[in-house]
């Protein structure tokens, strides 16, 4: 699966947020980032370039900060250059591909709902690209919301590290199966260059997922069978 995350920020290379999940993300071989903004510098967008570019991929991510509970300018721009009726309804070239929104924010998540300060979720907010998806007979992935990035400590980012990876190069949804397939799949390349003693670490992890997946799935068989003599 090729993964596309197109990143809509005007000032990139300032934002702590963004240079940490583009590091990251730049460990995964089938994840390519692409800044917008800088695609516009030298005047008109080649559209046509954009569209064969995002046909070759699987996965479409739009990253960006939260600008008055949406995305910055040159998203909209993009997609109102790229997306034109006949690559998008006509040509149908964007069907069944996922569409993925990682949104940084820099109030509190917490404040996004009913009774918060912000009064409405971020999903509500981000409807508008739910929308889009629906059109194009995209698959619409839960959006990935990065809360207040600065106040993490070390710990914490390294779980959001995680999680982000797992969101941007998982298969979907990310129910426990795919998240231990994903995990083991990255321990297995880790092993490659590693010394004996730090291969035989790694099997010993492997190993142990693999036991506690293989004890996950005799939970299933179990529990279907209790399930099936109910009815």
């Amino acid at each position: 699966m090729k993964t596309l995350i197109l990143i809509s920020h005007p000032q990139l290379a300032d934002s702590a947020t963004q240079q940490f999940l583009k590091t990251a993300g730049n460990s995964q071989p089938d994840v390519t980032f692409q800044h917008i903004d800088e695609r516009y510098q030298n005047g008109n967008l080649d559209v046509k370039h954009e569209q064969q570019q995002l046909s070759k991929y699987d996965r479409i991510v739009f990253q960006f900060p939260m600008y008055w509970y949406s995305s910055p300018a040159s998203l909209k721009q993009y997609m109102d250059d790229v997306f034109t009726r006949k690559f998008v309804v006509a040509d149908h070239l964007l069907r069944n591909k996922e569409l993925g929104i990682v949104a940084t924010l820099g109030d509190a998540e917490a404040e996004f709902q009913a009774g918060g300060s912000e009064h409405f979720t971020i999903s509500e907010l981000l409807r508008p690209f739910e929308a889009f998806a629906n059109k194009a007979g995209m698959i619409y992935l839960k959006p990935f919301v990065v809360n207040q990035f600065g106040y993490l400590d070390e710990p914490q980012k390294e779980t959001l590290l995680i999680a982000y990876l797992q969101y941007i190069s998982a298969p979907m949804p990310l129910n426990l199966d795919n998240r231990e397939a994903w995990l083991l799949s990255r321990l297995k390349k880790l092993k490659q260059g590693k010394s004996a003693a730090d291969q035989e670490k790694l099997d010993l992890i492997i190993g142990v997922i693999g036991a506690q997946q293989d004890q996950i799935d005799d939970l299933k068989v179990n529990v279907k069978m209790i399930r099936d003599q109910e009815e």
